[in-house]
């Protein structure tokens, strides 16, 4: 069996339910954009299971912390996933804006950093996700050097550890030119197109890369 899980904060989570007795139903995928593509890749690969661990509000440094954070954690021996799938950070941009504190990019990086190594460890092959925005609802011209900032720290690092990264903020930016809203309602969280969207993204990633078997 292949195992995919999906790491993240509420762009992931989408209202997913955590109950172990949820666990290979419908309802633990949440609604987003695991959800969508745990449907395409079922028709597509005869063994296949999703897990959703997206945590929302989760910041990069809060996602280890996160119980059962990881399929099997709490047991004591951490499942072996075929591909695991991270996408983290946009937190760190926007909770220091309404908190009036000040972004620690390098501090994200770091967690960030951590998260990827260990996920390394118990995957045996990894895809991070750009995190992204849209100029839109929450969303202000402050927030972009910032993003900018993170984004290019996260794939230097996916680059150091062999890790693949998958673009997603340019190529978003041109498929909701003039619609940004329907794609991402604040600017952060997507849509049910913005989820539709980002599931096709990543499995033409994946499928391109040949990293399902």
């Amino acid at each position: 069996m292949q195992r995919l899980l999906f790491l993240g904060d509420s762009v992931t989570d989408c209202a997913r339910k955590r109950a172990r007795r949820y666990q290979g139903t419908p309802t633990a995928l949440g609604t987003g954009w695991v959800h969508h593509l745990d449907k395409s890749l079922v028709a597509r690969y005869a063994d296949l299971q999703c897990w959703n661990r997206g945590f929302s509000g989760c910041l990069s440094a809060d996602l280890m912390n996160q119980p059962d954070w990881w399929p099997g954690q709490v047991d004591g021996q951490p499942e072996t996933m075929q591909l695991t799938t991270l996408l983290i950070g946009i937190n760190d941009i926007w909770h220091p804006f309404w908190r009036a504190s000040a972004h620690q990019i390098d501090q994200s990086l770091a967690s960030f950093r951590s998260v990827l190594e260990t996920a390394q460890g118990r995957s045996e092959r990894l895809v991070v996700c750009q995190p992204f925005a849209l100029p839109c609802g929450e969303v202000s011209a402050p927030w972009w050097p910032l993003l900018q900032s993170l984004s290019d720290g996260q794939q230097a690092i996916c680059g150091e550890l062999g890790v693949h990264w998958l673009s997603v903020q340019e190529e978003l930016f041109n498929a909701a030119q003039g619609k940004l809203t329907d794609y991402l309602s604040d600017g952060v969280h997507p849509s049910d197109l913005g989820h539709h969207w980002l599931a096709g993204r990543w499995l033409s990633f994946v499928v391109d890369q040949n990293l399902l078997d």
